[in-house]
């Protein structure tokens, strides 16, 4: 009888564990996109607005290099995760979801940008905030959620400036919303993996 107690509760651990590994692994993915996209938006934006200011003729050209290479990326790490991953929540397919609606409502914008204008860069944040808002409440992550919340206001605040300063608020935005957010996000994997290890 203690035998089976004891054969039950090591059960329970190796459960618990692999239920740890799983959320880890979701973390250590969500601060990858968080961080290269995050980084890859504040460069574009930071060059273009100085390559503005020096009256350089193509200022869109950091766009043109680093978001086809930010895809790329992307791509590989997303096939090679795909792979790796054995077992997928209910989260994960929802989030499936969410991500092709935020892409193709992306997409749409930029595709529009000859139509939209002065409006592209302020609807650009409202679709990132709606992102970081969902993704962030999906697990659990408040600094996603205000990140969020902070894109929908710097969006707003976009619609009443010119384009130099909208990127200007294009690169405090991702900032906030996805480079600090997704630095935090990253060390609260390693605490986990931290933890995990001393268990």
């Amino acid at each position: 009888m203690q035998n089976e107690k004891s054969l039950t509760e090591h059960e329970s651990f190796e459960v618990i564990s692999r239920m740890i590994k799983t959320a880890q692994n979701d973390i250590q993915d969500d601060s990858f996109y968080y961080l290269i996209w995050g980084w890859l938006v504040f460069a574009a934006s930071t060059i273009s607005y100085f390559l503005m200011q020096i009256n350089y003729e193509n200022s869109s050209l950091p766009w043109a290099i680093l978001m086809p290479l930010g895809g790329i990326a992307t791509g590989i790490y997303s096939y090679k995760q795909e792979r790796k991953q054995k077992v997928r929540s209910y989260v994960d397919d929802v989030m499936k979801y969410v991500v092709i609606s935020f892409l193709v409502s992306l997409f749409i914008v930029l595709f529009s940008m000859s139509k939209l204008g002065l409006s592209t860069y302020p609807l650009v944040m409202i679709i990132y905030g709606t992102w970081l808002f969902i993704s962030g409440g999906a697990v659990k992550f408040q600094p996603l959620v205000l990140g969020g919340i902070i894109n929908w206001i710097l969006g707003i605040a976009a619609f009443f400036v010119g384009f130099e300063i909208q990127l200007l608020l294009l690169a405090a935005a991702v900032l906030l919303g996805y480079i600090v957010p997704g630095h935090m996000l990253k060390n609260r994997f390693k605490k986990q993996v931290n933890l995990s290890q001393s268990v």
